[in-house]
């Protein structure tokens, strides 16, 4: 009798892990991303999330100091290799452009950003949200194009992150130390 295996040769009796999404088929057009061994799969976002994504890039770039950077599709790795993670825009420490590392340490983020997918929100205001304060990424912001909000989260821990401030489109967002940075929410949203 011949036993079937899957065609990526992973196990699906165990929890995802990094590593097996390194050998999964190249499927164009989706980002894969892990929460504590589990597998996330989201589609390419469309234009006008993408456009929110440029603002938002195009007005921390002015602002950076040198040693930081940002970028978009930039993974953040958790120590452990079970959650993995691809912020929409990453504000990281610059000298980790010449790292031959496969994602981020999360020690290296100063900020993830996310800018909510109007098909699937829990994404990000639930999965996300707990995934990178348990993963420790520092500062965690949720941009929300149907309420014209910036959420943003400090204070990672194992449960979740400890602060949260929800800015609307009359505030001016700035970031935690290290970050000096200001984002105006109408702007992003125009």
């Amino acid at each position: 009798m011949t036993q079937e295996k899957p065609l990526t040769g992973i196990d699906p009796t165990r929890p995802w892990t990094f590593e097996d999404l390194l050998v999964l088929p190249d499927a164009e057009g989706w980002r894969f991303e892990l929460f504590e061994g589990t597998l996330l799969v989201s589609p390419i976002p469309p234009i006008p999330h993408g456009s929110v994504v440029v603002r938002l890039r195009d007005i921390l770039l002015k602002q950076l100091p040198e040693s930081l950077k940002a970028g978009e599709n930039f993974g953040v790795l958790k120590q452990d290799h079970r959650s993995y993670f691809v912020p929409d825009l990453t504000i990281f420490d610059a000298e980790m452009l010449e790292s031959a590392l496969p994602a981020l340490p999360p020690s290296t983020v100063s900020l993830a950003i996310e800018v909510v997918s109007p098909g699937n929100p829990a994404n990000d205001h639930v999965i996300k949200r707990n995934g990178y304060a348990t993963t420790g990424v520092k500062e965690f912001w949720i941009v929300d194009p149907r309420t014209q909000t910036v959420t943003v989260l400090t204070g990672p821990t194992p449960n979740g992150y400890t602060l949260e401030k929800v800015y609307g489109s009359g505030d001016l967002v700035r970031a935690q130390e290290p970050l000096t940075v200001e984002v105006p929410v109408a702007s992003l949203f125009s």
